[in-house]
């Protein structure tokens, strides 16, 4: 695998190598919602109300993203998507 924006991302894509692209999600208690973005695609930011609903959105959001972030990376291209939550404290 291979992160988004690396040197030589559009080589590896053409070799079916899968891409990943880390996501970052928090819990605002305030409006009760989880919240997804990530440093590696530049406009992902996704709303929901369940981490389900979240992960949904962020699927269907991430090849249109990448379209239009990376038009040299394949849309189909196999992506690996990595969530990751800060610890929640108790």
């Amino acid at each position: 695998m291979y992160r988004l924006g690396w040197v030589f991302a559009a080589l590896l894509a053409k070799m079916g190598i899968p891409l990943l692209i880390k996501v970052e999600i928090i819990h605002d208690k305030e409006a009760n919602v989880y919240i997804a973005t990530s440093s590696d695609l530049r406009g992902l930011v996704v709303e929901a109300n369940t981490l389900d609903e979240l992960e949904k959105e962020v699927f269907e959001l991430v090849p249109e993203l990448l379209a239009l972030n990376s038009p040299s990376l394949r849309p189909k291209a196999a992506t690996h998507l990595s969530f990751s939550q800060p610890p929640i404290a108790i």
